[in-house]
C-alpha cells in the first residue's frame, strides 16, 4: 500500500513539474500575427504562426508581426515626365506580410527581422520605379485612363516580383491625385475655360456671337496681366510698384 501510494505521489510530482515546464516554456501567437526567434547567441531559430508553441532551451520570441491585410498610402515628389515636368504623384495600395516567401539563404535572418519595416520597403520600391516609369510618358499622357491604367500595371507587376523575395504579398497599387506646378495648373484652368467658353460661343447666332467674342478680347487687353503666370505676374507687380515708389 505504502509502495502503490509512493507511486502515485511521484506521478502526481511528475506531472506537475511537467505541467510547470511546459507552461514556462510555451508561448501563445496571437491570431493574424507571427512570432520569429532567436537562440542565446541571437541568431534566427523558427517563424512561428498563430497558435500556442512550446520554446526550445534558450529559445526566445524577439519579434511579433501581424499578417492580415493593410492598406500603405504616400506621395511621390519631383518626378519628371517625359516632357520634363515634375508632378508629384499620390498611391494607396495593398500588402500582407508572408514569410514563407523568404527562401533559405544568407539574407534570410536580415529579411526576416526587416518585416517590421515592409511598408517603408514598399513606399521605397514605389518612389524608384515611378521615377522610372513616368519618365517614358508626357504630363497628358498621365492624364489618359488607357495610359494611366497601363502605368498601373506595369507598376503593379514590378512591384509583386520585387517584393516577394522579402516576404511581402503586394496585392494592388493605384494612382490617386496627380499634382502639376501651379503655374501649369493655372495655364491648364485657362485653356479649359477658353475651351468651354468657345463651346459656348458656337451655340449663339452670328450677330452675338462676334460681340461676346469682342467683349472676351477686350477683357484680355484690360486685365492682360492676369492671364501670366504666377511667377511672371508677381514679378509684374513688383516692377509696377518700384516704378511708382
Amino acid at each position: 500500500m505504502i509502495i502503490l501510494m509512493s507511486i502515485i505521489i511521484a506521478f502526481v510530482l511528475a506531472v506537475t513539474v511537467s505541467l510547470a515546464v511546459y507552461s514556462a516554456r510555451s508561448r501563445v501567437v496571437a491570431e493574424d500575427t507571427i512570432a520569429i526567434t532567436i537562440d542565446r547567441a541571437g541568431f534566427v531559430q523558427r517563424v512561428l504562426p498563430a497558435g500556442r508553441h512550446l520554446l526550445r532551451p534558450f529559445e526566445q520570441i524577439t519579434l511579433t508581426i501581424e499578417t492580415k491585410t493593410k492598406l500603405a498610402s504616400g506621395c511621390a515628389t519631383a518626378i519628371s515626365t517625359g516632357d520634363g515636368i515634375l508632378v508629384k504623384i499620390h498611391w494607396s495600395g495593398t500588402y500582407s506580410i508572408q514569410p514563407s516567401f523568404i527562401s533559405a539563404g544568407e539574407a534570410r535572418s536580415q529579411r526576416l527581422r526587416n518585416l517590421p519595416n515592409a511598408e517603408k520597403g514598399l513606399s521605397r520600391n514605389v518612389d524608384i520605379l515611378l521615377r522610372k516609369l513616368v519618365g517614358n510618358y508626357s504630363v497628358k499622357d498621365l492624364f489618359n485612363p488607357p495610359l494611366r491604367e497601363r502605368i498601373e500595371r506595369q507598376l503593379n507587376q514590378t512591384l509583386t516580383d520585387k517584393l516577394k523575395p522579402l516576404g511581402i504579398a503586394f496585392n494592388s497599387l493605384n494612382l490617386q491625385a496627380i499634382e502639376l506646378p501651379p503655374e501649369l495648373a493655372e495655364a491648364l484652368n485657362k485653356a479649359k475655360a477658353i475651351e468651354t467658353l468657345d463651346g459656348a460661343i458656337r451655340h449663339l447666332d452670328p450677330t452675338t456671337r462676334e460681340v461676346v467674342r469682342g467683349a472676351y478680347q477686350l477683357d484680355e487687353i484690360l486685365h492682360w496681366d492676369q492671364y501670366l503666370p504666377v511667377p511672371s505676374r508677381m514679378a509684374m507687380k513688383r516692377l509696377e510698384q518700384d516704378v511708382r515708389g
